[in-house]
């Protein structure tokens, strides 16, 4: 595809690719083949995102006790999942707007609910398991389910990252269909959003860290777990263990029959979610809809405009955007949410670049826990070298709020009596404070390993390594 096609289908920001930023960039016209997955806010780290979780089950989960109350027409009015056609997510080839479900979905859940007593009694600890005990219900509209009960807070996303990258705001565009959750009701409202160029219909952005192409917690997976036997039977486990083979589609009529076993046996779903719960670790966004080709290109053009900086005040801010832009390509999406110039609550202080570490990495993880912090501050300096002060104001924002490890991002790296310095605040500090540089040099160097199909976090292991060896 050309420089002028990628533009074409990425007019929210032109310039910009889809490695640079914490979200799904949009195609206008057309659905990209992945969907919102419920199973990622729950396993996530960040509070608010697990929080959302919480939300939704409670919400989902108060509609089927409607259900067991006999009150139809309440769960009928809070079981009510229309296509969210504004995040541009799904399996249809049509076109950005798929045909309408909403009151197809809400009555295929009710129906399930009613022919299931079990379900009704024990209710759901995950949406996606609506997809075991339902014919028609699959990942497609899982996403619908979520995006939904989610529509505030895409809101809310999408208008942060539209002011971090300069995206124009409409004002006054309608929105339908929002869920509050202290009234459970749904309300419509006008926000501030993006338009299509299309047909002017609000663009809500999805974050990366919660899309897969295929939810963690699915029925194509529950069946190959629960019922090997009847696979036996039916002469197919062979090919679903080769990995080089194609999954088979399970037929209707065998989801029929599975489905209404489910319904009732209940423990089935009980001990396929606990084992998927506890390899969480291994469910990860999926990134089938961006291209991998273009790694090379991307990593020239993030050096050249790197290189195209020059320090000083005057480019400053700049310099800030490119330390984003290589940092979401290197770290997104264990590194997530990044937020340029935060500032505390009076005011007072002001940081240059938060991240929320998110990571099931064994390193991340590690700094995670070790220097007590799910936030990792980058402070970005465009200056051609730092004196004690900067060290001083970065040890200053360090503790329990943001953790005890930090990073100073700037063109060169440390003179020998900055290193001491960054030692000496470890030495005095308790707990521990631990500051890690990197420099243009270092930024290249990790580009680089991206470029090869290395981690790059194995390089910010290494200086963390060094610095934790020579400190005295």
């Amino acid at each position: 595809m050309s420089d002028a096609e990628l533009s074409a289908n990425n007019p929210l920001l032109p310039g910009v690719s889809q490695f640079e930023v914490d979200f799904v960039i949009p195609r206008v016209g057309t659905d990209l083949p992945i969907g919102i997955d419920p199973f990622l806010l729950f396993k996530s780290r960040d509070p608010e995102l697990s929080k959302l979780h919480s939300l939704i089950l409670s919400a989902f989960n108060k509609g089927i006790e409607f259900v067991r109350a006999s009150e139809i027409e309440e769960a009928q009015k809070l079981l009510d999942f229309p296509e969210v056609s504004e995040i541009g997510l799904g399996y249809t080839k049509k076109g950005k707007r798929g045909a309408g479900v909403g009151i197809f979905l809400t009555q295929l859940i009710i129906e399930t609910l009613v022919d299931s007593p079990a379900l009704q009694e024990r209710g759901v600890k995950h949406i996606e398991e609506m997809q075991l005990v339902s014919v028609g219900i699959g990942p497609d509209r899982i996403s619908d389910i979520a995006a939904n009960l989610l529509k505030k807070y895409l809101v809310e996303y999408t208008q942060k990252q539209c002011i971090l990258w300069n995206i124009p705001l409409v004002s006054g565009v309608p929105v339908e269909h929002i869920f509050d959750f202290d009234k459970l009701n749904w309300y419509d409202d006008y926000c501030d959003l993006p338009i299509s160029p299309l047909d002017n219909a609000p663009i809500l952005l999805v974050p990366r860290r919660i899309v897969r192409a295929l939810p963690w917690i699915n029925y194509e997976d529950f069946f190959r777990m629960e019922f090997s036997a009847y696979l036996r039977a039916k002469r197919v486990k062979g090919s679903l263990t080769k990995k080089s083979s194609p999954q088979p589609q399970v037929k209707k009529a065998d989801k029929e029959q599975i489905v209404s076993l489910t319904r009732t046996e209940i423990y089935r779903i009980d001990r396929y979610i606990a084992a998927k719960e506890e390899t969480s670790e291994l469910a990860q966004p999926s990134f089938d809809y961006i291209d991998a080709s273009k790694i090379t290109v991307e990593v020239d053009a993030l050096k050249a405009k790197l290189s195209q900086t020059k320090p000083g005040r005057e480019d400053a801010g700049k310099y800030q955007r490119i330390v984003l832009e290589i940092l979401n390509f290197l770290f997104n999406p264990e590194l997530i949410d990044g937020e340029i110039e935060v500032e505390t609550v009076d005011g007072t202080e002001r940081r240059d670049i938060i991240f929320t570490n998110d990571s099931d990495q064994s390193f991340w993880s590690y700094i995670r826990s070790e220097h007590s912090s799910i936030f990792l501050m980058f402070e970005v300096k465009n200056t051609k070298g730092i004196n004690n002060f900067y060290l001083n104001q970065v040890a200053t924002y360090l503790g329990d709020r943001l953790g005890y490890l930090g990073f100073i991002v700037t063109r060169n790296p440390l003179e020998e009596a900055q290193e001491r310095k960054a030692f000496s605040v470890y030495n005095d500090s308790n707990p521990r404070k631990i500051i890690l540089t990197l420099s243009d040099i270092d930024l290249c160097n990790m580009l680089d390993m991206k470029r090869h199909g290395h981690d790059p976090m194995r390089y910010i292991q290494k200086l963390y390594r060094i610095f934790r060896t020579r400190v005295q």
